[in-house]
């Protein structure tokens, strides 16, 4: 036999967890959109010259040998 205390609270919880499901999947949708804009500025080397300082960190390449 069931209580009805836990009758009571199921559709709260319900429509509660159904609201942040709803705001988790827009918020993934709009971090997977943002992650590929910025892979997509990154391809672009005076994007990537100004967002990161890894290319500079890299070394000196060598010029001589021939690609």
């Amino acid at each position: 036999m069931e209580r009805d205390d836990d009758n009571s609270t199921r559709p709260d919880f319900t429509a509660w967890s159904d609201r942040v499901e709803k705001i988790l999947k827009r918020v993934i949708v709009i971090l997977v959109i943002f992650l590929c804009i910025a892979q997509l500025i990154l391809q672009f080397p005076s994007a990537r010259h100004l967002l990161t300082t890894t290319d500079s960190s890299e070394g000196v390449p060598f010029h001589y040998i021939s690609h």
